[in-house]
């Protein structure tokens, strides 16, 4: 999941996200915050200028190793709750000081307005997104508190800007002047960025309703307003729940003792219980491996029906959104939404979604048959009475044991090979090979991390050899604490830009954050298979920010793209954790150093579209439901409940119960402004990641010269040209669903 963390929203992920082909995956976001550089503020009530954040970027060069030389220093993260706050009001003194006087212009052009501007956003963004940055992984409560302040008042400023109507008509009269002109701006790639901000920067405006009355844009502003402090409040309650259920030790019986080990032991009322807490590698695998029904059941609607105060404001969102879209002009929130991604209006998107589930359908039943009979067999064997149903908390159970069953697969017996350690270096060894890259770990003074735990590691492009270009800092925090952000996503912690006022290079800061298990007294940290696919993927959107060659910070990283496509590079790198050659590579056994079993390999692999069917139904609910919300102007008529587990039933083959649970109050991606009416795009943009990766990587994943093209092309260019243009360049013709269907099994 690729998370962006810059103004105006802040895009979470939760439990119910994952990878779609790869059905064993655990999904994915983007969030793109951002580092700050050099630059000027005027101190509030002074006439005095001062350093901005001084402290996080410098002109002076740090030596990596004997051979590589950063030309730079990275962040530091050395924050305090005031320095936050202080640097946040900052950045609104000095935007607002400089959009005064860029409003005062009698005759804006492109040098004494549009770049001004643009140098301005360039600059800002960095700091603002580490500012927000902050609150999904300080250690200390007072600094995500501080962050979390923070990202509200500069929520509130960003919507403020995005309304300034003189602004607006500064933009509006350069738009007017070069807007006939695309053709010879496209002669020159500089021009062309140019062009291409003051078109984005007008459409911006356009949707905030600048061409509207003024009554109408007060409206529109407090409506923003409440919707970043409603999403906000969101994020955060899901971010700070600490909810947990208990267990005996009888009652997780199948949980095997590696994962026993990392429960907390407690005592309630004289019985010893296991703390089973909702995060991820707490949860899924009692949901996976616990033989009891009944501790499944609790399981599942105990992780559903977390953060309950979530549900008013998912609800008051909803309500805000749809007036939003109705000032605007628009038919639905959908329909606004969509405007500015690849699918363009939801007729598209209900077409896409229920050619899937229609074609899926058939392949589903066969899947559940198969599963329920397996559930009617261990019933016999427990001596468990079957009651015939196959309920939604049975899935991940039966799942699970019939790939044990089926094809010898023991996730514990695999996760033996894949020491979080080796397999970073050996995943890092396949990126460098395939994009021509070099990661250099950084483990002396020089390193600056907001937690111990976390990896620092300076990046290279290596087409000459002799020449290295670095081209950016990548972090790696993958353990859980308290207070962290729960999931996996990577946060694009600043993009690259050129600084105009002295002809430098700013390097983009990328962070990839999950939650795999910690190391052990008796073993080291070990990552299961669809950890390992979560890992590529997310490292997928850290390389996507890393290689951008626009010098508009706002056109390189994953965020830069349509928020259909988003996931689509990262989606294509998953492919590699089940190749045969790429994940042997990657096994090196904790205790013997050994590489994987070739038939256990082979085992592994040939699971991969097992049950896909009924995972890819899955995912349409998730999308289903997000489109339902969001096309229905009536929210009071909305029954969350019913809609949330009936369509579940509907769509997925799996039972209730009975038991309705509300997955919506933690079901992040519909509180942000990308992802809500867009959870769609996990499968949208699986199309595009099946067509590349099968038409110029399957024949050889490590062939450097295609992955020279692929980074180049349709990592590099960003959002700077229409993706439609990158991809029919990379691919050599038009985009087809061809090797879509085939991975799902519906077409030969």
């Amino acid at each position: 999941m690729f998370s962006k963390n810059s103004l105006p929203s802040i895009i979470r992920g939760n439990s119910i996200t994952r990878g779609f082909l790869t059905k064993k995956s655990l999904l994915t976001f983007v969030i793109i915050p951002s580092v700050a550089v050099s630059i000027f503020y005027f101190k509030p009530n002074t006439n005095k200028l001062f350093p901005f954040n001084r402290r996080n970027y410098s002109t002076t060069t740090t030596t990596m190793t004997k051979d590589f030389i950063t030309p730079g220093i990275p962040p530091s993260w050395n924050w305090t709750p005031e320095r936050i706050l202080f640097d946040a009001n900052c950045v609104i003194d000095n935007t607002t000081r400089l959009y005064d006087e860029l409003e005062a212009i009698e005759h804006p052009n492109l040098d004494n307005l549009v770049k001004p501007y643009m140098i301005q956003e360039n600059k800002i963004t960095p700091l603002v997104n580490q500012l927000c940055f902050l609150q999904h992984v300080s250690a200390d409560k007072k600094i995500r508190d501080a962050s979390n302040e923070a990202t509200e008042l500069l929520q509130k400023f960003e919507i403020e800007m995005s309304l300034r109507y003189k602004m607006f008509l500064q933009i509006d009269k350069i738009w007017n002047q070069i807007k006939d002109q695309k053709d010879e701006y496209l002669k020159d790639r500089d021009q062309y960025e140019l062009y291409r901000f003051v078109e984005k920067c007008h459409k911006d405006y356009l949707r905030s309703g600048l061409n509207l009355s003024q009554k109408i844009r007060d409206q529109i502003k407090d409506i923003k307003i409440q919707i970043g402090s409603k999403s906000l409040e969101f994020s955060k309650n899901l971010g700070e729940q600490q909810e947990f259920l208990l267990f005996t030790k009888e009652e997780l019986d199948g949980v095997s003792d590696s994962v026993m080990e990392q429960f907390e032991k407690v005592e309630k009322d004289g019985v010893a219980k296991y703390k089973v807490t909702f995060k991820y590698p707490d949860i899924f695998p009692v949901l996976k491996t616990a033989k009891n029904p009944k501790t499944r059941q609790i399981a599942f609607n105990g992780d559903q029906n977390k953060v309950p105060e979530n549900e008013k404001l998912f609800v008051e969102t909803l309500k805000l959104r749809n007036e939003l879209a109705t000032l605007l002009g628009y038919s639905t929130y959908a329909n606004y939404n969509l405007d500015i991604k690849m699918a363009k209006k939801q007729e598209t998107v209900l077409e896409f979604l229920t050619d899937l589930k229609v074609r899926l359908k058939p392949l589903a039943i066969k899947e559940i048959a198969i599963l329920k009979d397996l559930k009617s067999q261990e019933c016999k064997e427990l001596g468990i009475p079957f009651d015939d149903h196959y309920y939604i908390w049975d899935h991940r159970y039966y799942d699970n044991k019939y790939l044990k069953d089926n094809y010898n697969v023991d996730v514990e017996k695999i996760s033996e090979y894949f020491p979080v350690d080796s397999t970073i270096k050996g995943m890092l060894n396949i990126y460098e090979t395939v994009f021509k890259l070099k990661f250099i770990e950084e483990t002396d003074s020089k390193k600056k991390v907001w937690h111990e735990d976390v990896k620092q590691l300076a990046v290279w492009k290596m087409d000459d050899p002799n020449k290295p270009d670095f081209i950016g800092w990548i972090y790696f925090d993958l353990h859980p604490r308290d207070g962290k952000y729960g999931h996996a996503a990577n946060f694009g912690i600043s993009s690259a830009f050129y600084n105009y006022e002295n002809g430098t290079k700013s390097y983009p800061v990328t962070a990839l954050v999950c939650n795999f298990s910690k190391s052990t007294a008796n073993k080291p940290a070990l990552l299961k298979h669809n950890e390992v696919t979560t890992f590529f993927h997310e490292l997928g959107h850290g390389i996507h920010d890393l290689v951008g060659r626009n010098k508009i910070g706002r056109f390189n990283g994953p965020g830069a793209t349509p928020w259909d496509f988003v996931e689509a590079p990262s989606q294509m790198l998953e492919f590699y954790t089940w190749d045969k050659n790429c994940l042997s590579s990657l096994s090196n056994h904790y205790k013997t150093g050994d590489k994987i079993d070739e038939k256990l390999l082979k085992s592994l692999i040939a699971t991969k579209h097992v049950n896909g069917a009924l995972f890819a139904l899955r995912q349409l609910h998730f999308g289903f439901f997000d489109m339902k919300v969001h096309t229905t102007n009536d929210i009071e008529s909305l029954d969350l409940l019913k809609l949330w587990n009936e369509t579940r039933e509907e769509i997925c083959l799996v039972e209730n119960g009975g038991k309705f649970s509300k997955g919506y109050d933690s079901f992040g991606h519909i509180m942000s402004d990308s992802y809500s009416a867009g959870y769609y795009g996990y499968m949208w943009a699986e199309v595009f990641a099946a067509d590349m990766y099968h038409t110029k990587f399957s024949p050889n994943p490590l062939n450097s010269e295609v992955g020279i093209k692929y980074r180049d092309v349709v990592l590099g260019n960003g959002g700077l040209y229409e993706i439609e243009e990158d991809l029919k360049e990379f691919l050599g013709r038009e985009p087809t669903k061809d090797a879509f269907l085939r991975e799902l099994g519906l077409q030969n």
